[in-house]
């Protein structure tokens, strides 16, 4: 076996995509690397594997691109924490735990053993045991729904009765009080006020429920401004709109789940059939936690997962009565 060969086994590195690196290589490597120290920075991590990959001839910037996209689904999954140092980024391994929801597996998450598993989440059979690990239920794990704590953020009540609609009532009353928008431009904006199961997109020519000025009301948007569209809500009133921006983009993508039950329209669509899960709207972080959690993707917004896990999303934006 040459030497470059006996390297490539030794840390399990298979590239199939000529020089750039795998991403379930490079993500058993960054979750590993993670898990071994303890607390990393971003710079460690990136040195780490252009050293380890030098005799596969890696492209860097393809190289850093892939971490990016393993710290992304490490962080969504919730095996890491992010910090934020003098010296930069920095990681962590989050407490062992096993996350279940009533179905035959369970997800093995933070600095338990397996950590260099190239696989996106780590599950095993529920019936496997474990002492090493706590568990957690996924309601637990994932927490208050997050449109829930934005309210309570905003000053709202923490408890109201119509679910993630209600956080669309009052981005509605905060657009209505915000600062002045021109419509002079139409086509600068695309606003969410259409109906149907397909959501579009808002750039270019709007399609879906994407529209161009429709008249009076209030609407989650998109605006073309510079070099970054602004996600924000528009209200208009006898041609006169005035707008709210939500303080990110997560929050923004509460608001059109929020915007889209209102509309008496559904915010996700399951097959209990087949298992398969279609977000109806731009997924919030915390939906798309679950999933990733509990299933598998088969598309930018669909997933295949069990009739207890979807129960549990479904939950997310329902009220808890």
């Amino acid at each position: 076996m040459k030497g470059v060969e006996a390297w490539a086994d030794a840390i399990g590195f298979e590239n199939e995509d000529g020089n750039r690196p795998p991403l379930s290589v490079v993500l058993g490597h960054v979750r590993g690397a993670i898990v071994e120290a303890g607390f990393v920075s971003r710079a460690r991590i990136t040195s780490g594997l252009k050293e380890a990959y030098r005799p596969f001839a890696i492209d860097e910037i393809a190289l850093r691109s892939t971490i990016d996209e393993a710290l992304s689904i490490l962080l969504l999954s919730g095996d890491i924490d992010e910090f934020t140092t003098s010296a930069g980024r920095a990681y962590a391994a989050t407490p062992p735990r096993r996350i279940h929801w009533g179905g035959d597996q369970v997800v093995l998450l933070g600095s338990v053993a397996g950590s260099e598993s190239p696989v996106s989440v780590r599950r095993v059979p529920a019936s496997e045991p474990d002492d090493t690990a706590i568990s957690v239920a996924l309601t637990d794990e994932l927490g208050r729904p997050e449109w829930r704590s934005a309210l309570v953020e905003m000053g709202v009540s923490d408890a109201p009765e119509d679910g993630a609609a209600a956080l669309f009532t009052f981005a509605q009353t905060l657009a209505a009080s915000g600062e002045r928008y021109s419509l002079d431009e139409p086509q600068a904006v695309a606003m969410l006020s259409g109906r149907g199961r397909f959501f579009g997109q808002a750039e270019n020519a709007p399609s879906g429920r994407w529209q161009r000025h429709p008249g009076d009301g209030c609407f989650p948007a998109v605006i073309t401004s510079g070099y970054s569209p602004r996600h924000v809500v528009v209200n208009i009133s006898d041609g006169e709109a005035t707008l709210w921006q939500p303080q990110s983009r997560d929050l923004w993508r509460w608001v059109v789940v929020g915007a889209t039950l209102a509309a008496t329209d559904p915010a996700l669509a399951f097959d209990p059939v087949t298992g398969r899960l279609d977000f109806l709207t731009p997924p919030p972080r915390q939906m798309e936690r679950a999933a990733l959690l509990t299933g598998k993707r088969v598309g930018p917004w669909s997933w295949e997962i069990d009739a207890n896990s979807y129960a549990v999303i479904a939950g997310i934006i329902e009220p808890r009565r």
